[in-house]
């Protein structure tokens, strides 16, 4: 491949077309030249040149030098590309502001509807079970970023999610600014060594963390609305549980009163750790 060729393909990849790439890097042959004599070097009909020329003076490659014979300059390329790039990075700011704006008046306008056509529904219908550990963990971070002021956690054995920090760190998000996350961690000798490693990790990301000896079930409660808890299946395989989603304000709230109790009686990480130490001297 040429030297030329191997502009001409760089040119297309970044959204120039083979005759404006053709145009421009003829123009640096010399200071200036007519559209004729461009044309003719180019290799381009003279119909189609001016079209071409103003084409690359819009995208900050080339100018117009006005005078008897009006002529064209290209542009000093450490400078025209750092504007074309300039360019583009605004154009994709407009698209993006653009579909954010048609996506918030979608979003506004459907969640309208979706909140009218939930009052008619049968009463049960508030009612989510859910069976597949992978289908719960996914439910949960949806109502995670959906969540406007508070979630509210029971986390115990066993864990819908993998208790690998390296596996952790890849997957956790940050709980934004002005969500209120509180979590009650059960723990067990077991697992203790990756356990505060990745309850940590949730403290790095923004949630209010404590640890307790015993939790009574796993449970979420997302702004005092939605809930959903874990129980275990006695009569299947070991360690199976079947979760329920439920959309019920009354139930969050009492729920929300067990979950403050839990939390008033835990404690943070420090505080067990501090413990397991005395403990430890004791011995």
């Amino acid at each position: 491949m040429t030297k030329e060729n191997e502009y001409l393909d760089s040119f297309r990849k970044i959204g120039l077309t083979e005759s404006e790439s053709k145009v421009y890097i003829n123009l640096l042959r010399k200071q200036n030249f007519t559209a004729s004599e461009i044309a003719k070097l180019a290799g381009i009909s003279r119909s189609k040149i001016y079209e071409i020329l103003r084409s690359l003076i819009d995208k900050g490659l080339c100018v117009e030098i006005l005078g008897k014979t009006k002529k064209y300059s290209p542009v000093n390329p450490e400078l025209a590309f750092e504007n074309l790039l300039e360019r583009y990075q605004q154009e994709c700011y407009r698209t993006i502001e653009q579909k954010r704006i048609l996506i918030d008046n979608i979003m506004n306008n459907l969640t309208s509807l979706y909140l009218t056509e939930r009052n008619n529904t049968d009463p049960l219908d508030y009612i989510e079970v859910i069976h597949d550990d992978n289908r719960l963990a996914n439910r949960i971070r949806g109502l995670e970023k959906l969540a406007r002021k508070e979630i509210l956690s029971f986390s115990k054995a066993p864990y819908a999610m993998n208790l690998d920090p390296g596996i952790i760190k890849k997957h956790i998000v940050r709980y934004k600014e002005d969500i209120d996350a509180m979590g009650v961690y059960e723990i067990s000798d077991a697992q203790q060594e990756n356990f505060f490693e990745v309850m940590k990790l949730y403290e790095d990301a923004g949630e209010r963390v404590k640890v307790t000896a015993h939790l009574p079930l796993k449970l979420h409660i997302f702004d005092e609305k939605i809930v959903i808890f874990s129980l275990e299946n006695k009569f299947h395989r070991p360690g199976s549980t079947t979760s329920m989603v439920i959309e019920h304000i009354d139930l969050a709230k009492t729920l929300k009163e067990i979950f403050k109790v839990y939390w008033q009686n835990a404690m943070t990480i420090e505080q067990f750790e501090k413990e397991n130490i005395q403990n430890n001297q004791k011995k």
